[in-house]
């Protein structure tokens, strides 16, 4: 085959690439917006439906870090095509601004092309920054607060008042080690949520895992946060599901293998098993990339975006929901 041939094979390949990769950013910015009108709309009706709603957002957030979480290991990359790695990306942006996860796996997306590509991947390598939605602090709240309340029941068995106050000193004691400044500390300490990151704290550390380091490990939106201690609560708790290698624990390739294969059997199964709006969204996108590339020549949105977002709009007004 002629190197010009060659050439312009690889030229349209990576103009389908970013094509896809554009559709799929477009699509995650409407869910982004769908999604907080919803959190809105529920906080407005009744606090009944807003729990519930806030448990759809935790739920749909982390059916989408099934989808990108696998993009995390090299190996995944090796028969990943277009449309698989569009789905990450969708995955990811939708939730990007809330989720530090979800900021490491378009970073690797974008490493990942980068290397694909070589020095022709400047389009792939630098997509357009996104802007972050109004109202982002919604959205952050709410699976926030759906993890504090989720980890309020999970509190069991239930201990004297003279433990618990034990267990929330060792752990404030942590908490201002990691974050020795103060301002911060003390915003989280005296956070209505504090008690449950408390547990979740001491869980983590009675499991073998450094606190402090998980600690250092949450990101400066929390000073945004409407409720520090939440924030905090879940991006631990999201650091330990994840199943990866943060650091903070020691353990043999066997256990982390065998852990790691239960955790996406059980993701795999229950996004399987649900009809929610996460996996709506999940199953919408993405667009064929063909269809992606020629909605992008002509300037409009990607095939078949609006019908999948109408659909994921209607299963999250869905009465039954």
């Amino acid at each position: 085959m002629a190197d010009n041939e060659m050439a312009e094979i690889h030229q349209r390949a990576t103009a389908a690439m970013t094509a896809a990769i554009q559709a799929a950013g477009q699509l995650a910015q409407v869910l982004i917006d769908a999604r907080i009108a919803q959190l809105q709309r529920a906080a407005r009706a009744s606090e009944e439906q807003a729990r519930q709603v806030r448990a759809q957002a935790r739920a749909a957030q982390q059916a989408d870090a099934a989808v990108w979480r696998p993009a995390m290991r090299p190996g995944w990359w090796r028969t990943a095509g277009t449309e698989d790695i569009a789905r990450v990306w969708r995955a990811a942006s939708t939730w990007q601004h809330v989720d530090p996860r979800a900021q490491q796996a378009r970073q690797t997306v974008v490493d990942q092309l980068a290397k694909r590509a070589g020095r022709t991947a400047q389009a792939v390598e630098k997509p357009e920054p996104t802007r972050e939605p109004d109202g982002i602090e919604v959205l952050s709240d709410a699976v926030d607060r759906a993890v504090r309340e989720a980890t309020d029941r999970s509190r069991r068995p239930a201990m004297s008042a003279e433990a618990v106050r034990d267990r929330q000193e060792r752990m404030a004691a942590e908490v201002r080690k990691a974050w020795p400044s103060g301002q911060r500390a003390e915003r989280v300490l005296g956070c209505e949520a504090w008690g449950a990151l408390a547990y979740t704290l001491d869980q983590a550390q009675h499991a073998g895992h450094d606190v402090q380091q998980l600690l250092r490990g949450v990101p400066n939106f929390i000073d945004r946060a409407r409720t520090p201690g939440a924030f905090a609560c879940r991006v631990v708790q999201d650091q330990l599901d994840g199943r990866i290698d943060l650091g903070t624990a020691r353990r043999d390739r066997s256990q982390e293998a065998a852990a790691n294969q239960a955790a996406y059997t059980d993701l795999a199964e229950s996004t399987a098993a649900s009809s929610g709006p996460a996996v709506t969204a999940a199953r919408a996108f993405p667009v064929p990339t063909r269809d992606a590339v020629a909605a992008t020549k002509t300037g409009s949105d990607a095939a078949g975006q609006v019908s999948a977002v109408k659909a994921v709009e209607a299963g999250l007004d869905s009465p039954s929901r």
